[in-house]
């Protein structure tokens, strides 16, 4: 019969205590690193917040699946547009934010009237409370879409008009071929020149040439042509997918 020597014997004995007494460290390691790796595959199942038509159709749920079409497909194009509304908005926000505290700093320095300033606060406190009325419809609309895939209603969703140019471009004759020209007009031309002259207005006013009144208004027309932008970008990619 096998027997081990004293020495081994000791050995094992130590080896066994060190088990009880003190907890391996792959042990500790598994311990501390579940949470993370449960984390990770959550992240790994959560569902892609970024869709197109064809994904979102492809992932309704079964209830939304058996209602019209058209319906679910204005679910989509609501949020579409109601995400372009916003981001004109967030860009006016933005230009006024950046000229009310240009004109405190200039303020200070008693090289600006304080009227100025009161009136650029009261342009950008409007633009504010534009922004947050369409953020709210824009939060709506993304409800309205989750609920048709069975998401929970402030899960994080955007729709995403087409990627390729030809289906940017209408891909067809027609309406759409029409309404794709204009959305190239307004992109390549009206916009560029809208910022250009909105800048040159903002310079003027700095040197007294403009009047805070016309480079408000000047403001108010880029905001407005963005929208207009962004609502015919909606209007295109729901006449692409008419009929399918």
């Amino acid at each position: 019969m096998f027997r081990q020597s004293p020495t081994e014997t000791a050995r094992l004995r130590k080896a066994r205590r060190n088990v009880f007494l003190k907890p391996a460290l792959p042990v500790l390691l598994l311990l501390f690193l579940a949470p993370l790796f449960g984390f990770a595959q959550q992240r790994l199942a959560d569902p892609d917040p970024d869709l197109t038509l064809a994904e979102f159709r492809g992932l309704l749920s079964s209830e939304a699946r058996e209602q019209p079409p058209e319906v679910v497909d204005a679910a989509f194009f609501e949020l579409l547009a109601a995400q372009g509304r916003v981001a004109a908005a967030r860009q006016s926000v933005d230009r006024l934010t950046g000229w009310t505290r240009a004109a405190e700093t200039r303020l200070a320095a008693q090289s600006a009237p304080l009227l100025d300033v009161e009136m650029l606060r009261f342009g950008e406190s409007r633009a504010e409370v534009r922004l947050e009325q369409l953020e709210s419809g824009l939060r709506k609309a993304a409800a309205a879409a989750n609920g048709l895939l069975g998401r929970a209603p402030d899960a994080v969703l955007i729709a995403l008009p087409a990627e390729n140019s030809e289906a940017r471009n209408g891909g067809g004759t027609g309406k759409a071929s029409d309404l794709a020209a204009q959305v190239s007009r307004l992109e390549q031309q009206l916009l560029p020149q809208a910022n250009e002259l909105l800048t040159k207005m903002y310079q003027g006013y700095l040197f007294g040439g403009v009047t805070l009144a016309a480079l408000l208004w000047q403001e108010q027309q880029v905001f407005e042509t963005e929208l207009e932008y962004r609502a015919l970008l909606t209007e295109a990619e729901r006449l692409r997918h008419a009929g399918e």
